[in-house]
């Protein structure tokens, strides 16, 4: 089994410089949990006329018709030029044990993101193991983004940017993901 490290920066998100904002009224598609019990989007200062919005079993991308055809309608139809992969802490489905509930594809995605960061969330709480575990979860979701052959010419032709970003409900705050360069 393959390890790896998990070197990212947390960046606290300021509402006045969101890195998705380039000019106003640009639409956005907001790409967040289905559990999350609040209005992320609001809460990092999108406004709902900016957002087209898409929510999913712990933001997790599976292959299907629902998100296959919302991401095509957003970036051919809405000319969409930034997605926001959004996970949050407290998340009742991606946790660092497994949900019994969860099936198919949701399950798989994250028993091999637990099986491969297995160093990096042993010896911590619980509490972290699971902050931590969304944090790796929308970084994983916007590398397996970033290979649709759409999003991966878009991207190259700087038609389009990917944000990677965590919602704290109860600081009403969150944090922008980035990864080094690969």
């Amino acid at each position: 089994m393959t390890r790896q490290s998990c070197a990212y920066e947390r960046r606290p998100l300021n509402t006045s410089s969101l890195p998705w904002r380039r000019q106003p009224g640009q639409q956005i598609l907001w790409i967040g949990c289905s559990d999350s019990g609040c209005n992320e989007p609001e809460n990092l200062g999108a406004s709902r006329d900016e957002v087209f919005e898409y929510r999913n079993l712990g933001n997790i991308l599976v292959d299907d018709l629902s998100w296959n055809t919302t991401l095509r309608y957003a970036i051919a139809s809405l000319k969409i030029r930034d997605i926001v992969i959004c996970g949050h802490y407290g998340c009742e489905i991606v946790k660092s044990t497994p949900n019994t509930g969860l099936s198919g594809p949701w399950s798989s995605i994250l028993d091999r993101l637990r099986s491969t960061y297995h160093s990096t969330l042993d010896g911590v709480s619980e509490k972290e193991q699971n902050r931590t575990l969304v944090e790796l979860n929308v970084l994983e979701q916007k590398r397996a983004m970033s290979r649709v052959p759409e999003i991966a010419e878009a991207v190259e032709q700087s038609d389009l940017k990917i944000h990677s970003v965590v919602h704290d409900a109860a600081a009403r705050s969150g944090y922008q993901l980035i990864e080094p360069d690969r």
